[in-house]
């Protein structure tokens, strides 16, 4: 299973490897903001590789692996649940509910401190942390399926958007198809990862892949599967 810091070129080789990383990304953080005590930071480099950092009297608290996404989905009552998850409905073109989520926010210190629920569009991207690829819908469709596998070819299962508050995690199920995808890679560390724009039901999101378990990057119509952790931006908060 691939970790989210390798699904956006960051893998680290252990504690020392992780320290260096949080702190060149606290020394380099493009955005800062204090709320309720917790100084936040925010540090991305040009791949779009970024991570979000909490600190409270000099001790890292909290550390959330982001990605500078360009899909976008339209949430409403996005409420928090369990740091750094927050629950919400996805709605379709047309303002109708179509599904749920649950995702890791940048901004979730801001939406506690906002003391209500939000809607609005958000940037969304999924780290896949154990996701199959197919060539194409036939490819997929062919293999066989075991009893907690999609069937269908765009599929989105949604686990921590049911689950008990304290229990929730960031995971779900996606099925869908890559539209386009490239190889990039992070400026900090060197390291390749994909990152797939993947159509799956009811919206788009922009799928992480980690380059040593994804070494070719899927070609248009490729179907990918599996269990990915989601992560949201919301810029403007409001209820």
């Amino acid at each position: 299973m691939a970790t989210h810091l390798a699904c956006i070129g960051l893998g680290t080789g252990g504690e020392q490897d992780f320290q260096r990383l949080v702190v060149q990304a606290n020394k380099d953080a493009q955005q800062q903001e204090v709320i309720r005590g917790v100084r936040v930071r925010r540090w991305e480099d040009g791949s779009g590789a970024a991570v979000v950092l909490g600190w409270r009297a000099g001790q890292l608290i909290s550390f959330m692996p982001a990605l500078a996404a360009t899909s976008q989905v339209r949430l409403a009552n996005c409420h928090p649940v369990r740091e750094p998850v927050t629950v919400a409905d996805v709605l379709d073109a047309g303002g109708e509910p179509v599904n749920a989520l649950a995702a890791e926010l940048e901004q979730f210190r801001q939406l506690v401190a906002a003391g209500q629920p939000v809607d609005g569009m958000a940037k969304i991207a999924a780290f896949g942390l154990s996701v199959k690829l197919y060539d194409d819908e036939n490819a997929f469709l062919a293999a066989p399926k075991g009893p907690n596998d999609a069937t269908e070819p765009a599929d989105f299962e949604p686990f921590g958007a049911f689950a008990e508050p304290a229990k929730a995690q960031a995971h779900a199920r996606l099925t869908g198809t890559v539209l386009k995808a490239e190889r990039r890679f992070s400026w900090l560390t060197g390291h390749p990862f994909t990152v797939a724009i993947t159509r799956t039901a009811g919206f788009e999101v922009d799928l992480c892949l980690a380059g040593d378990e994804h070494p070719t990057v899927p070609a248009p119509g490729a179907i990918v599967t599996g269990v990915v952790s989601l992560s949201i931006s919301m810029e403007h908060l409001t209820g």
